[in-house]
């Protein structure tokens, strides 16, 4: 009996652990953005993952908005053409730093719009807070912030554990972000 209950408070001890454990990275990379250690952002940040995140979501908004269908074909690659470039400058050292701090890639697009929302990484909340916006798979996590903000007004941090470090892989933008991003490229490739 003895050694049963050994074994259970054992694998207690390790889930409590595994399910901490990506939380521990998020506060990392919250300390590295706040700060605005850019070096400390580059450790937990998977560049081509994050980048292809981005991209994604661009590209879906910018075809929505401007009516072109999203397909694999020669519009899908021209509206590719389009968003890759505006990201690859987004994911740059000082813009992405900025645009985890101020949910808006400064550097790139220029002043952030007082009505786009913020990633709030001071205020992470409290530890049920962080687990009710918690999503957890066995490489992956993710977390949306700010945890006090409604869903549509919340970005989702993304991690994934390559190695023993939780690294940045993807980072979902609001809607109003999106689109707000998806017409400033249409503004830029216009202009």
């Amino acid at each position: 009996m003895r050694k049963i209950a050994a074994i259970l408070v054992l694998l207690i001890v390790l889930f409590v652990a595994w399910s901490a454990w990506p939380f521990f990275g998020v506060y990392s990379l919250a300390r590295a953005v706040q700060s605005g250690d850019i070096a400390r952002i580059e450790e937990r940040v998977d560049y081509p993952a994050l980048g292809k995140s981005l991209s994604g979501q661009v590209l879906a908004t910018y075809a929505r908005l401007s009516g072109l269908p999203l397909d694999r074909g020669l519009i899908g690659n021209l509206a590719s053409a389009i968003a890759d470039p505006a990201v690859t400058k987004i994911i740059s050292r000082l813009a992405l730093a900025q645009f985890l701090q101020n949910g808006w890639p400064t550097p790139v697009l220029g002043d952030r719009p007082p009505s786009i929302p913020t990633p709030n990484w001071s205020a992470l909340g409290d530890v049920w807070q962080l687990y009710a916006n918690a999503q957890y798979g066995l490489r992956d996590f993710s977390l949306r912030l700010p945890v006090t903000e409604p869903r549509a007004r919340q970005y989702r941090i993304i991690l994934t554990l390559e190695g023993l470090t939780w690294k940045l892989t993807g980072f979902e933008l609001p809607d109003e972000v999106l689109e707000r991003l998806a017409r400033e490229l249409m503004k830029q490739k216009a202009g």
